[in-house]
């Protein structure tokens, strides 16, 4: 569901009871063995059907017994925040649908330019305090490289390659990482 609930939010979820589910609801559900937190789509004869924010597609219809409530806000850091639902939570499910597709549609289009200027190290003479972290994971150690306290960079367990956030690419040597 991010952007719309981001890790670390805490959910405000109340029970329907008798009220009705209506599209662009955010609701929490059994999923198949775990809960689920994701946007009415539509109610109809075969179920309620969800699909995420950030979800390509719907799910499988569920029963409105599977609906465990309605996500009404989260609370993020020292703020509470709304989460609407209805019509305008279905407003904003396709705002953040279109702004998804049309930042794919453009990081798609200047690909090429920008692997050719990341490769090219003009923004390299720029420097930056970073700090790179290891954690021990089952499959081998994953390392993260921080900017400040966003991570801009990670080498998954069993990868040689750091998978470097954009613009970082720009401005970081991959040669010079562990």
């Amino acid at each position: 569901m991010f952007p719309t609930l981001r890790i670390g939010d805490s959910l405000n979820v109340i029970a329907y009871g008798d009220r009705k589910i209506y599209p662009g609801d955010v609701v929490l559900f059994r999923g198949s063995g775990h809960d689920v937190v994701h946007r009415v789509i539509t109610v109809n004869s075969k179920g309620i059907i969800t699909q995420g924010d950030n979800n390509a597609g719907p799910d499988k219809p569920i029963l409105p017994e599977n609906i465990l409530g309605h996500v009404i806000s989260v609370q993020r850091g020292n703020r509470t925040v709304t989460i609407h639902g209805g019509k305008r939570g279905l407003i904003i499910a396709k705002v953040l649908r279109i702004k998804k597709a049309l930042s794919l549609k453009i990081s798609r289009m200047l690909h090429p330019f920008y692997h050719a200027l990341a490769g090219s190290g003009l923004f390299r003479i720029m420097k930056f305090e970073t700090q790179i972290l290891c954690f021990e994971r089952p499959e081998g150690t994953e390392m993260q490289l921080l900017l400040g306290k966003r991570v801009i960079a990670k080498r998954l367990p069993g990868s040689r390659e750091w998978k470097i956030r954009r613009p970082f690419r720009l401005f970081i040597d991959e040669t010079s990482l562990p």
